[in-house]
């Protein structure tokens, strides 16, 4: 339930928010929050990855899971979002398993050379051993240890960019339908808007596999992250085009970089329904402060509708 200061609310009735257990009038309130508030579209984001972690590790049941699966697995975002999750996991774990096969190894090696020392010097230099071999062990684990807190870091700063700079595009896209719809038709369910991303590396010379997205016949919104080889301008422009048909499809207004883990990039959001069944070329363009803008790269990718 919601305390007495009307903007704050208790995680559980959160978590009840996000897997659709609030009635519809509670939930469009939160819906026009999540837009208006950024602090409390901060706490929303980290109560909904608390969330995601506790369902990959398998600690929800009973109704709270199965509202889980039904509703909020039912975006293309949301499930993505849930099979990183569950792939970091999957990494962390195999990492520590690494990690302490590496320890029993040592020990084991260890365990070896002192079988054939002579009794008089293990004697005399057992302890001194054993403390280098403590020393390099701990040595061993820090430096394992600190190499998967910075790759779990990078991941998840990666996703979390990418997740963010959609919200954003999302964000914009609901406020610009309710500025237009508002004197004519009712609002629009702002919870109901539906995206999938893409994330597309630098263009690179010769052959590269094709990136594919798939797009689902209720899908309003189509993320490309355009990652640069470099950010040498202010601003960028992105036009998408059809090579079969040689058009235009949509073509981005002006647009600033953002980070997606160590690299620079595009974000740019269209509808989906522009787009058809086959390949497309997402051209990028540099805009200077003065001077004529300039192609700095060419990103293609594949759409399957389903």
């Amino acid at each position: 339930m919601p305390s007495p200061d009307k903007d704050v609310f208790e995680d559980q009735y959160l978590v009840r928010y996000l897997v659709g257990a609030l009635p519809a009038e509670e939930a469009d309130r939160l819906d026009h929050l999540s837009v208006a508030d950024d602090d409390f579209a901060w706490r929303l984001r980290e109560i909904e990855n608390d969330l995601v972690d506790s369902y990959v590790r398998s600690e929800i049941n009973g109704e709270t899971l199965a509202r889980f699966k039904a509703f909020y697995m039912a975006t293309a975002r949301r499930r993505q979002k849930v099979q990183f999750a569950e792939g970091l996991r999957q990494f962390q774990v195999s990492n520590a398993t690494a990690v302490e096969a590496s320890g029993k190894l040592t020990e084991s090696r260890a365990s070896f050379w002192a079988a054939f020392l002579p009794s008089r010097i293990a004697s005399q230099f057992g302890v001194a051993f054993a403390a280098l071999v403590m020393l390099l062990v701990a040595g061993y684990l820090l430096v394992q240890n600190a190499n998967l807190r910075r790759e779990a870091n990078d991941a998840r700063a990666q996703y979390e960019s990418i997740d963010q700079r959609a919200r954003n595009l999302e964000n914009e896209l609901k406020q610009q339908s309710s500025k237009t719809e508002t004197s004519k038709s009712p609002t629009v369910d702002i919870g109901q808007l539906k995206t999938v991303s893409l994330l597309l590396p630098p263009p690179t010379r010769g052959l590269s596999s094709l990136q594919t997205v798939t797009v689902h016949p209720h899908t309003d919104l189509v993320v490309l992250l355009l990652t640069l080889e470099s950010a040498k301008f202010p601003r960028y422009r992105v036009m998408v085009k059809d090579p079969a048909a040689n058009k235009v499809v949509w073509q981005s207004s002006e647009l600033e970089t953002g980070s997606a883990g160590d690299s620079k990039a595009v974000s740019a959001g269209l509808p989906a329904n522009l787009l058809k069944e086959g390949n497309y070329i997402a051209e990028v363009s540099g805009l200077p402060d003065a001077g004529r803008q300039r192609v700095v790269g060419d990103y293609p990718f594949h759409v399957v509708l389903r």
